[in-house]
């Protein structure tokens, strides 16, 4: 399994005709899926923690009011579902390196033994158990996508896997997220094949279409030959190989919406937006409709000088002055206002239905920890907003004592029951992850 990751990322991006098979012994399994429509599901995802008082609206009037930090999130008052208090225990007992315990474990719940020794541990996540149930029949099954930059991958070793992926699709196959742009755009978007239009770029379609289909037959004729492991690589290559030829032989898309092409060489402060619009066009052109953003890897050290809060973030996140607490703030308040104005691009842009593209899309916005300075997995607030009809985003709260706080994997299990996906997942009768055992009462619809 640790081979199937590498040779899986390089089918799944690399959209080239250099195929082979996979290694196997004789030279991650694919899930079954469900009938039905993935409805659209946005997880945007924060580096480094949250702090709750510039984060959790105050529910003191009986509708939410957030902190002066968070007012971007203001006028989505009425389309949000805040939960105050959840407990990751899989970070919790995950050993040492927090910040990758915090982000490799947010959407999957599966505790991780040891971080060194070269192999990759975890399990399958939320969105991608949606995906593998729910079988989209979309352009991309997924999409994950960063306006972050590689950067540490933690202590002891730890794999940058577990900082740099939220969206796993098994127990060592993470999903690498997609840094640039008009790399993504180009991917989704584009006309051109490896920069080529017009006839060119149909020939060189056409050429990777055959080549895909003499690697399925040679890799059909061998599997009769196979032990069982190597079946059930073998099986994981296939589910790749699929989606690499879904990509090449479905049009690009066609709907209605401007479809422009970010420009290069964006500086930070504005390649965020710039995916925020590639996010939009993604959800509305309905090429996908289950997609991960982060707008940062986790344990992220970028200065935001263009904030005038010089300084890593990850330092700032552990500050040691009022000054570096100050700066903290202004981070923190400059992500409020991103993902206010994500929120917006989908309330701004109509659906078929007659609603919004918010009103159809649940965004789950939420950090790799709560309060960053103590490494605090036991007290993460993540919000959830739009998705109408799924849950309960209307203006409410559910919060728990923070002496007592409720297990994060259930709110993972609520969402499952919420997009209507049956059956267990977890480990050990746990219906998501290592503790997800029941629906948090209020969140779904």
């Amino acid at each position: 399994m640790r081979n199937a990751f590498g040779r899986r990322r390089f089918l799944l991006g690399a959209g080239s005709a250099a195929l082979a098979l996979p290694a196997l012994e004789y030279l991650a399994p694919s899930s079954a899926s469900a009938h039905g429509v993935v409805p659209k599901l946005l997880v945007y995802y924060f580096p480094n923690g949250r702090r709750p008082e510039w984060w959790v609206p105050s529910m003191a009037t009986g509708v939410p009011v957030f902190p002066t930090q968070a007012a971007a999130l203001q006028p989505f008052a009425d389309q949000v579902l805040s939960l105050v208090n959840l407990n990751n225990n899989a970070a919790l007992l995950s050993p040492g390196a927090a910040h990758a315990m915090g982000t490799g474990t947010i959407m999957t719940g599966s505790t991780i033994p040891d971080v060194g020794g070269g192999v990759l541990h975890n399990n399958v996540s939320l969105d991608q158990i949606l995906v593998q149930q729910l079988a989209p029949q979309t352009r991309f099954s997924s999409l994950q996508w960063s306006a972050g930059e590689p950067g540490p991958c933690d202590v002891g070793g730890s794999s940058c896997a577990y900082t740099q992926s939220i969206s796993w699709t098994g127990p060592a196959s993470p999903l690498v997220a997609s840094i640039d742009p008009v790399v993504a755009f180009e991917r989704v978007f584009g006309t051109g094949v490896d920069g080529l239009e017009g006839p060119a770029a149909l020939i060189r379609r056409a050429s990777n279409q055959s080549v895909i289909d003499f690697v399925d037959q040679d890799a059909r004729a061998l599997q009769a030959k196979l032990g069982t492991d190597d079946k059930t690589r073998l099986e994981a290559y296939f589910d790749a190989l699929r989606e690499l030829e879904k990509s090449l032989t479905t049009p690009a898309a066609t709907c209605m919406a401007t479809l422009e092409p970010p420009v290069g060489g964006l500086a930070y402060p504005e390649r965020v937006p710039a995916f925020h619009q590639l996010i939009r066009l993604a959800l509305q052109c309905d090429q996908t409709r289950v997609l991960s953003f982060m707008i940062e890897f986790g344990l992220s050290g970028r200065s935001h000088d263009f904030l005038n809060a010089p300084g890593g973030h990850h330092a700032l996140s552990h500050f040691g002055s009022q000054e570096d607490k100050n700066r903290l703030e202004l981070v923190e308040i400059w992500q409020a206002q991103q993902l206010g104005g994500m929120l917006q691009l989908l309330r701004d842009t109509p659906s078929l239905t007659g609603g919004t593209l918010l009103d159809e899309t649940l965004v789950l916005a939420i950090a790799s920890m709560g309060e960053g300075n103590a490494h605090d997995h036991g007290h993460n607030c993540p919000m959830l907003f739009g998705g109408t009809g799924v849950v309960q985003t209307t203006g409410q709260q559910i919060a728990f004592p923070a002496e007592a706080p409720r297990q994060l994997c259930d709110l993972h299990v609520s969402l499952l029951e919420a997009f209507g996906v049956q059956g267990a997942f977890g480990t050990n009768g746990a219906i998501f992850g290592d503790f997800g055992t029941a629906s948090i009462p209020g969140v779904v619809a």
